[in-house]
């Protein structure tokens, strides 16, 4: 193995998954760590829900449709942020403009 790697025990869903990352990189285990914390309070709300007939597996795969769901939502709001920048740019010349005559 790499001595530049450090593997990382993760839990979601009480399964263990190793996860290879840089030793340097204390940002990236940070964030692993916090996201398995969110998947798993997250599958902790579907489950106490109550939802009859369901499994660890149905939990995970609702939670998974979640989090893709938010994620495209903030990528449409990205796409959409640099348009809407270029027209407030070009608002402000048409004020400057206006105010001039």
């Amino acid at each position: 193995m790499d001595e530049n790697k450090l593997i990382i025990n993760i839990n979601i869903g009480e399964r263990i998954y190793p996860i290879s990352i840089d030793r340097q990189d204390s940002k990236r285990e940070e964030l692993l760590r916090k996201a398995s914390d969110s998947i798993n309070d997250t599958l902790l709300q579907f489950k106490k829900r109550g939802y009859k007939n369901k499994d660890n597996q149905d939990y995970l795969a609702m939670t998974l449709i979640m989090y893709a769901v938010k994620l495209m939502e903030n990528e449409e709001k990205e796409e959409i942020s640099p348009i809407i920048n270029e027209l407030k740019k070009i608002n402000f010349t048409l004020e400057e403009v206006i105010d001039k005559e």
